[in-house]
């Protein structure tokens, strides 16, 4: 079964940002995962949309506290809280509020043919 501890797994410094890649580690291709660990001040460039890649996203803040901007919009968050952009064309951007923040990043187009996904949790519902 695979498996990714984020504390060990490699981390790898980019122009925008220390990232963990996990897809190749998960055998997962369907959609995009990646981490990034980040600190309050570091200078990274998190602001972007997805309008040219037609990506939706969603964020899971798995360590420390961060900030982030959806639109107009700003919100706190921290462990366990999700984030879901699903408007492609929203700008979005994230920043650190403590040391050793880790943010899990999802990402995929939506699929034509995709599954309604968590449908059978509503399904069996009693």
């Amino acid at each position: 079964m695979p498996a990714a501890d984020l504390s060990t797994h490699p981390v790898t410094a980019t122009p925008y940002g220390r990232w963990q890649a996990l897809n190749a580690g998960l055998g997962v291709t369907a959609f995009g995962i990646n981490a990034i660990v980040c600190d309050p001040g570091e200078t990274i460039d998190t602001e972007h949309d997805e309008t040219e890649s037609g990506q939706q996203e969603a964020y899971i803040v798995v360590a420390g506290r961060a900030e982030f901007r959806v639109g107009s919009d700003v919100t706190e968050a921290g462990p366990g809280t999700v984030i879901a952009v699903p408007d492609t064309a929203v700008t979005r951007s994230f920043r650190a509020l403590e040391p050793g923040t880790r943010v899990v990043c999802v990402g995929a187009a939506p699929a034509a043919d995709a599954p309604e996904y968590g449908s059978w949790i509503a399904e069996g519902a009693s």
